[in-house]
């Protein structure tokens, strides 16, 4: 796998995002946090969550499903984050979002809580494959507003569900089929709030190289009025050196 990243605070005065890339010999798993609780609380959430996740992936016996992994993991994660927010008066109310990949070289497993994404790229047409757990999309999801609408509803950066926020918490989580030359994007919505599916889709045409793809999709958030975080994670299925 080739990995590309990006996280930058944007307008704000410090970056509560946080993401995870496999150094060699870990399991490839990726990951991109939200973190949401003012102050370092957000900062200190999504990094909690990230390292909590990780260390379950990269420590778990193998034998259970990919699926049951990860939403292990993410059960891990919940529980440490709503136990800190609990019992430190300085993280009351803290919470982040995740979503998390575990690649293979013919699937991945994906997972996720909140309004971070996951899209994936098949050299053609980039699909959002994450649904995220927030009040404007349960008002699409009813035919109450349309995609479009919810660009500029007041509540579009309400989430309905957040990793710590309460003591329990479940993950969405399913397996996708990918070949090689497909790239997979996670990413916060301070990325995906501003840069639509055909701006983003565009990019991928016509940008080889993951780094540079990064920048562009950065750059073009900046120049559509993101005043969030922003981070970016791309994974192309591609053997190092190929």
């Amino acid at each position: 796998m080739i990995y590309a990243y990006r996280s930058d605070k944007g307008l704000r005065n410090n970056n509560e995002d946080s993401f995870f890339v496999p150094q060699d010999g870990a399991r490839p798993i990726v990951i991109v946090a939200d973190g949401m609780g003012g102050h370092i609380a957000g900062e200190v959430a999504s990094s909690t969550a990230i390292g909590k996740i990780a260390d379950y992936v990269n420590s778990a016996e193998c034998g259970m499903s990919t699926i049951t992994l990860l939403r292990q993991a993410m059960n891990e994660a919940n529980r440490t984050v709503f136990e800190m927010a609990m019992t430190h008066d300085e993280y009351t109310g803290m919470g982040t979002t995740v979503v998390m990949a575990l690649l293979a070289p013919d699937k991945y497993t994906v997972a996720n809580i909140g309004d971070s994404r996951l899209y994936h790229f098949d050299g053609r047409k980039l699909r959002r494959i994450t649904r995220d757990h927030s009040y404007v999309q349960e008002l699409i999801s009813s035919g109450l507003i349309t995609e479009e609408q919810a660009k500029d509803h007041p509540q579009r950066n309400l989430v309905t569900r957040a990793v710590g926020t309460s003591r329990f918490e479940k993950a969405d989580a399913g397996v996708r089929s990918w070949k090689r030359g497909d790239v997979l994007m996670l990413c916060s919505d301070g990325l995906c709030g501003s840069v639509d599916d055909a701006e983003a889709e565009q990019i991928f045409r016509t940008t080889g190289d993951l780094l540079e793809c990064c920048d562009r999709l950065f750059d073009l958030a900046m120049e559509n009025g993101s005043t969030d975080n922003i981070t970016v994670v791309l994974v192309k299925n591609e053997e190092v050196g190929a």
